[in-house]
């Protein structure tokens, strides 16, 4: 059973890594070169994304780079909801049951998939 756990932590930090070099190579090109003082990154509510690992492979990767020294900021984004029965959108708080705001349908669509993106950059 270590040797499972083992794999999975080692899948997780090789998806985290791969994400950190995708999300800082998307930060160089919008800084035209320009030294990044700080990127903002948006959470999705259900990433598997943990911040610590994140900044980890930021500061090794962004050695020499635009990207060198810059802080970084995380967002957690809400769950964001549509209902198929009436087409409202809200946003769900944890502890609410998965029903409609507008209606109480549950024919609930989540809308916010994603794991991790960048919301913003500043340069200097």
């Amino acid at each position: 059973m270590a040797f499972k756990n083992k794999v999975f932590e080692t899948t997780v930090s090789m998806h985290e890594f791969s994400r950190t070099q995708n999300l800082l190579d998307l930060a160089i090109k919008k800084s035209d070169s320009k030294r990044i003082v700080r990127v903002n990154l948006l959470i999705g509510p259900f990433s598997d994304e943990r911040e610590d690992t994140i900044r980890f492979y930021w500061k090794d990767l962004a050695k020499g780079s635009p990207g060198e020294g810059a802080e970084l900021r995380f967002n957690h984004a809400p769950i964001e909801m549509k209902c198929f029965d009436c087409s409202g959108t809200f946003c769900l708080d944890e502890e609410e049951r998965s029903l409609c705001k507008f209606c109480f349908g549950d024919h609930l669509q989540l809308l916010n998939k994603e794991d991790i993106r960048l919301e913003s950059i500043e340069v200097e």
